[in-house]
């Protein structure tokens, strides 16, 4: 059977505005934000030049997506969403002359949150940013009760308590790992993870601010 999943960076309008429609209808299933007139989730992240956003599309419905936001010296270390809440447990445990990777806004269609295969897929877009800009730490928050699967998944560890995250009504936990570490490990279980010289070449970086043209 043919994989009916395909995985774009958002490099259209067309594909950034089904990332944020998707984000409202994932955050608002899971009663993580309220109700707003547009039926978009987007934030001021959006709009720098550090962030770039990938959609998953199941045929033509959008049914997964993620956000990766760049920490590092080639962005002048311009914060990204985590650095709101948890900057002094990024400056104890990872130091903040790193370079480092924050996934973020990882959503699935609420009619397919059970697919584990849909939950990693976003993750090859993360990984592909891991390896194209040498990270050295990958950061994501996440709630409680998904430590374990972040744990086994990655090999992401907590590095703080408990705290709301940026922009939705959910307490999340800083869990951080690092990517020399765990690539070799992600990549050895799971062939989504691997990644050709072509492929790795072929990806330009360009950030989701071209792509939005309302003010978050």
């Amino acid at each position: 059977m043919n994989n009916p999943f395909t995985l774009y960076p958002c490099e259209t309008r067309q594909k950034m505005s089904d990332a944020v429609k998707l984000r409202y209808l994932a955050y608002k299933n899971a009663g993580a934000i309220d109700e707003n007139a547009e039926a978009e989730f987007k934030d001021k992240y959006d709009l720098q030049p550090n962030t770039k956003t990938c959609i998953v599309y199941e045929g033509n419905t959008p049914v997964a997506s993620a956000r990766a936001c760049i920490y590092g010296k080639e962005h002048n270390y311009l914060p990204t969403p985590a650095f709101e809440v948890y900057r002094e447990d990024i400056e104890r445990e990872l130091g903040l002359d790193k370079m480092i990777i924050e996934s973020n806004r990882l959503v699935i269609h609420p009619e397919k949150v059970d697919s584990k295969y849909l939950f990693k897929l976003p993750f090859r877009f993360i990984i592909l940013n891991v390896i194209k800009f040498s990270s050295d730490y990958i950061i994501t928050a996440v709630r409680p009760k998904h430590v374990p699967v972040y744990q086994r998944f990655l090999g992401l560890e907590p590095i703080s308590a408990l705290r709301k995250y940026p922009g939705i009504n959910v307490e999340m936990v800083l869990m951080a790992g690092v990517c020399s570490d765990l690539l070799p490990v992600a990549m050895s279980k799971e062939e989504i993870f691997r990644f050709t010289d072509e492929e790795i070449d072929n990806y330009v970086f360009t950030s989701n601010s071209m792509l939005m043209n309302v003010a978050c």
